[in-house]
């Protein structure tokens, strides 16, 4: 019997091997993965969320994602850019400063670039320069201005390849406590700026725009093995490559590079 992380392995390459269901029709020309630092999936149908409700009815979504072990930020997307767990990427820790060794294993970057496309990273938190590589075309740290940022980087001539890091929740939530209404309403908050941001990209067409989260939290409190800790959603949306399949499925986040790489193989 296939395990939850074998189906989706499964589902990932009947969808490469299924021609009538996944074969873009044009190529893929912008590619936007946005990360919402600790995004409870709960949330997303309590708070007032237009543009990223916009992309799970356009596409597909699972509220039945999981995070790493520990649920922790820098943990779970070092997980998400390797596809390794923290036992196997050595990431064991949520701590890094400007000058220290950063990731060594092959990223969501280097399969990006090497299909062509420009790459920008753009993050909200410094622990998260750990993750920067060769690969990256442009990269920026910027708590408030990461979304701007990303918006001008799409903007620019060529084929783009962004992952977006939003913070925001992650301080609401230990403060004002997880699904409380300041946190929903921080959400609508983060929702209202995706706007320019996602209508840029959709009106650029031939795009596949993915919102996910590295982990969620239960009262005031994160990074601990509750069950909620560890939850997360996805979404998957694009306008030339069949996601429909994605609906429901069982999600963890070291499984995002895989995902990645078949879908810009498919839109290549």
């Amino acid at each position: 019997m296939l395990n939850k992380s074998s189906l989706f392995t499964v589902i990932i390459f009947t969808l490469i091997g299924s021609a009538e269901t996944i074969v873009a029709a044009e190529q893929l020309n912008n590619v936007v993965v946005i990360s919402i630092d600790a995004l409870h999936p709960e949330a997303l149908a309590l708070s007032k969320i237009p543009n990223i409700t916009k992309l799970m009815r356009a596409g597909a979504y699972t509220l039945d994602g999981r995070s790493t072990d520990p649920p922790k930020t820098l943990i779970a997307h070092t997980a998400m850019f390797t596809g390794l767990s923290p036992g196997e990427s050595g990431k064991v820790d949520n701590d890094w400063i400007p000058g220290e060794i950063t990731v060594e294993h092959e990223t969501i970057f280097d399969n990006a670039k090497a299909k062509k496309f420009k790459t920008g990273y753009f993050f909200s938190k410094e622990r998260l320069g750990y993750l920067v590589n060769k690969a990256i075309d442009v990269h920026e740290l910027s708590q408030d201005g990461a979304i701007f940022s990303a918006e001008s980087f799409i903007k620019t001539p060529g084929r783009h390849f962004v992952f977006l890091h939003i913070s925001g929740l992650d301080q609401v939530g230990p403060e004002f406590g997880w699904l409380s209404p300041e946190y929903l309403e921080e959400l609508s908050f983060i929702d209202d700026y995706l706007s320019v941001l996602i209508d840029t990209v959709i009106s650029k067409q031939n795009y596949l725009l993915i919102v996910t989260s590295d982990h969620a939290g239960h009262g005031k409190i994160h990074g601990s093995d509750h069950q909620e800790d560890y939850r997360l959603p996805l979404i998957v949306c694009s306008d030339i490559i069949e996601v429909k399949r994605f609906q429901g499925i069982s999600f963890s986040v070291t499984k995002l590079k895989p995902l990645l790489e078949n879908l810009l193989e498919v839109g290549s």
